[in-house]
């Protein structure tokens, strides 16, 4: 009895060291995960006379025709390794959330605007930084000669050119891609610019690879939109009651850009047919929000709506989904029946009897 009492305390021991070990092993694994997510360098804008508002991080420039001016930004390399930066200066523009993006993107530049700001500015296209160290970096903005109203808005944007590699807790590697990015916002005159949007176009579409109609949405001023709501309703065409309803808020819309406004189909079918969309959209410029009302007929083909409807992953899922429903319902009527035929047949057996 005394043995076995001895055994069984051996054997809390061991599975309670074993619990440790692999507390303690999956502790350093997210330890390691922690410290390869960290930023591998630093971005500290300098900013210059001729800031704005010299409590913003960012570059705000008041600026005239034909200036030039070097502008500076301190990236500091935070690891024992060196680290090489790519550099790149875009133009702003706006996603399909409403948000603004400054990085390089698919989304194609409006045509309203008149100056992209890569052609403004010459920088380096990369920058390597010894382990631990720092390094200043200039960008040279060369304004055009004829005067501007409203704002040129871009940003800068630094990247890590070899991303790090580090090993995750099962064997499979973890690649992080590190980047920084710093708007840069040009401004010549204080007059206001009056702020106005366009219905381009109303089309089929997906996002995320699922059905939507798109509202493609147009800012053909120089001037950013903020606090921007959209209301969307989609009519058949003559009909009353919309069939899809949208209503988005807290967006933003940049100088001299468009973007397709997704309204979801909440994963129905896409049907071919006339339609109306009716839109309300709401923005702030400067103080006082400004309202713009769209009403705009289209038609779903029904090659495109096939199409779509196909590619549509809520739709495969809901299809996966009925198609085993059937096949579950057909195997119990089929239960069903084989049980009715056994009874029938006993019941025969017995008659003859």
């Amino acid at each position: 009895m005394r043995l076995d009492k001895k055994t069984k305390i051996l054997k809390v021991c061991v599975r309670n060291l074993l619990i440790i070990a692999g507390l303690f092993s999956l502790l350093t694994s997210f330890s390691e995960l922690v410290q390869a997510t960290e930023m591998p360098f630093t971005v500290k804008t300098i900013v210059p006379d001729n800031q704005i508002d010299k409590r913003k991080t960012f570059f705000n420039l008041q600026v005239k025709p034909s200036q030039q001016q070097i502008i500076t930004a301190n990236l500091t390399n935070t690891t024992s390794q060196d680290v090489t930066i790519k550099v790149n200066v875009n133009s702003a523009k706006t996603n399909a959330n409403g948000v603004i993006e400054y990085g390089e993107t698919n989304i194609r530049a409006d045509k309203s605007l008149e100056y992209a700001i890569p052609d403004l500015v010459k920088y380096p296209s990369e920058v390597k930084i010894s382990a631990n160290s720092s390094k200043e970096v200039l960008f040279h903005i060369t304004m055009p000669k004829k005067k501007y109203n409203g704002i040129i808005l871009g940003g800068i944007v630094f990247q890590q050119k070899e991303s790090r590699i580090s090993p995750s807790v099962k064997g499979t590697s973890i690649q992080n891609h590190y980047a920084y990015a710093v708007a840069l916002s040009l401004k010549e005159s204080d007059n206001q610019v009056s702020p106005n949007l366009n219905l381009l176009k109303v089309s089929p579409g997906q996002n995320n690879a699922r059905n939507v109609i798109s509202a493609q949405i147009q800012n053909d001023k120089s001037i950013l939109l903020s606090k921007v709501k959209v209301s969307a309703k989609v009519y058949a065409k003559g009909a009353k009651t919309p069939v899809y309803t949208s209503v988005t808020t807290d967006m933003q819309i940049a100088p001299n850009s468009n973007f397709k406004y997704p309204i979801s189909l909440n994963g129905t079918e896409m049907k071919p047919g006339n339609y109306t969309l009716k839109m309300s959209v709401t923005g702030t410029a400067y103080v006082t929000p400004k309202t713009w009302y769209f009403t705009k007929n289209f038609k779903i083909k029904s090659a495109e709506a096939s199409s779509l409807n196909k590619s549509d992953v809520d739709i495969k899922a809901n299809t996966n989904n009925n198609n085993l429903i059937f096949i579950l319902v057909g195997l119990l009527l089929l239960l069903i029946v084989t049980i009715l035929i056994i009874i029938i047949i006993r019941q025969n057996k017995k008659l003859k009897k």
